[in-house]
């Protein structure tokens, strides 16, 4: 739970980075040896396995191979692993824990956003705030990515406001959303509001435990975001959203360097790309975790992640068919929104793929084993909370 939180709370990555090593991957590794036998039994898990086994082995054919990268992405591999493993765990030791850990983290994310949104200077000169981005309290620097670990857990607040519905938790949950929401569009981030509307209205179309008054909502979310993506890509007005035009040649800088290796890419040990001043280039970064992919591991690496998002579908559809939860499917939906049109290599050490990707791979593996399903339950999954968590 402190791991999780700390994407809201800890000033800078590094620190985060840190604490997760000391924290949570060395007790982890006296903890899930027994997990991984299991494992073997999840085409989720072997597709994500395999798909970063092989990414990492295609730095062997980068054009300026390191072994000091390989060794650091290496780590980066085992830290990924070790975390996803670590939520299985606990889904082993009790189905309830994780869902209590998200919940709590889910609570104090609505704290950083309303504290973030607070601090935002600009808010107080409307309209002039509309030129400024927020960029919230925690780890992130940069508005797309605040806007991409703020935005995961509106989704999560959404499907807290339908288990709770005729509670007070309800209006709880319901607020947090709306600051969520706010604080999305204060970001200024296209993808994380299309990523947060869409998905916002898949859970609150598919969900069963959803009401009139929420599909009614669900159908407004719906029709938002069809209006909101026809504006982006320039199907309402005369020009296309900037932030898209910008990313047209940094896509096609990222295909170019495909072609040169189709089937096994340059490798993932990329050449960084410098301005005329030696800072590095913007092209250098594919704004798509799918091109980087093919940037990087060719025809082999792409087919791999398709892979990995196929079965993890696959899993999720499972589990809002047998559960009638959508809450896994719209978090997927979410985070696909966010990796298509942002973000690049996946291997990384905390940061907000760790969030919108690993988080619910790493819940969705849990369930394909019917760990969840199979797990002791708990009348009071708080007091589980002391315990390490993911």
């Amino acid at each position: 739970m402190v791991f999780l939180s700390g994407f809201y709370f800890v000033p800078n990555a590094v620190d985060l980075y840190k604490f997760y090593i000391f924290a949570v991957f060395f007790p982890s590794l006296f903890l899930i040896p027994n997990v991984i036998k299991q494992c073997r039994a999840s085409t989720l898990w072997l597709s994500l396995f395999i798909y970063l086994t092989y990414m990492l082995l295609s730095s062997l054919w980068s054009r300026d191979f390191s072994a000091i990268l390989l060794w650091r992405d290496f780590r980066y591999v085992l830290y990924i692993l070790s975390f996803i493993l670590l939520t299985l765990y606990l889904y082993q030791c009790n189905r309830e824990l994780p869902d209590a850990i998200i919940q709590r983290v889910t609570l104090i994310v609505f704290g950083a956003a309303a504290i973030s949104i607070f601090l935002f200077d600009p808010i107080g000169h409307f309209p002039s705030f509309v030129d400024e981005r927020l960029v919230g309290v925690g780890i992130t620097q940069n508005p797309n990515p605040s806007g991409f670990i703020y935005g995961f857990f509106g989704i999560v607040a959404l499907d807290y406001t339908l288990q709770n519905w005729k509670s007070g938790l309800a209006y709880v949950y319901a607020a947090g959303a709306a600051i969520i929401m706010l604080f999305v569009v204060l970001t200024q981030s296209n993808t994380s509001l299309l990523a947060l509307i869409t998905a916002s209205a898949f859970l609150l179309l598919v969900d069963r435990r959803r009401t009139g008054d929420t599909l009614m909502l669900g159908l407004v979310f719906l029709i938002a975001s069809g209006a909101y993506l026809a504006w982006s890509l320039g199907g309402l007005t005369t020009e296309m959203d900037i932030g898209f035009t910008k990313r047209w040649p940094i896509w096609q800088h990222a295909l170019a360097l495909w072609w040169d290796a189709p089937v096994f890419g340059q490798g993932y040990q990329l050449d960084f790309v410098l301005t005329a001043d030696g800072e590095t280039s913007g092209l250098n970064y594919a704004h798509s975790a799918f091109l980087a992919t093919l940037r990087d591991g060719g025809l082999v690496g792409l087919a791999l992640i398709i892979m990995m998002y196929f079965f993890a579908f696959r899993t999720a559809l499972k589990i809002t068919l047998a559960d009638g939860r959508a809450l896994y499917l719209s978090l997927l939906i979410f985070g696909v929104f966010c990796v298509l049109v942002d973000t690049d290599q996946v291997i990384t050490r905390p940061r907000e793929l760790w969030i919108i990707l690993w988080l619910p791979l790493a819940c969705l593996i849990a369930r394909e084993l019917n760990v969840a399903d199979t797990a002791p339950r708990s009348r009071h999954p708080s007091q589980h909370l002391q315990s390490e968590s993911p």
